[in-house]
């Protein structure tokens, strides 16, 4: 079962979070994670975190144009999702190392 992941980002002084909640993301012990970043209309944040994150297969950055806020931000997220399963981050909050795998549990 793949899981989509978004998580949405907008403030540049939020990097430091946002980079551990990226991170908690890619260290998880399930493999098969499809990382959505949608950065909210903000340029240079957006190559920011494609420089930090751009070089890994499967993670995918975009760039709202404008900045729409956080539920736009997500259902704009959810046109590349391929995943079987989606799951939601704050850009804020550190993930459990094991959250991808017992959220899949629950699904099958």
């Amino acid at each position: 079962m793949n899981v989509s992941v978004i998580i949405c980002t907008y403030s540049p002084d939020m990097f430091d979070a946002f980079t551990e909640s990226v991170d908690s993301i890619l260290d998880q012990t399930y493999d098969s994670i499809e990382p959505i970043i949608v950065v909210d209309g903000d340029e240079d944040l957006y190559h920011r975190v494609l420089s930090t994150y751009g070089d890994i297969d499967s993670v995918q950055v975009h760039l709202n144009e404008e900045n729409v806020g956080l539920s736009a931000s997500r259902n704009n997220a959810l046109e590349y999702a391929t995943g079987d399963v989606i799951a939601l981050i704050d850009d804020d909050a550190v993930a459990d190392l094991h959250w991808i795998e017992e959220l899949v549990g629950v699904y099958e």
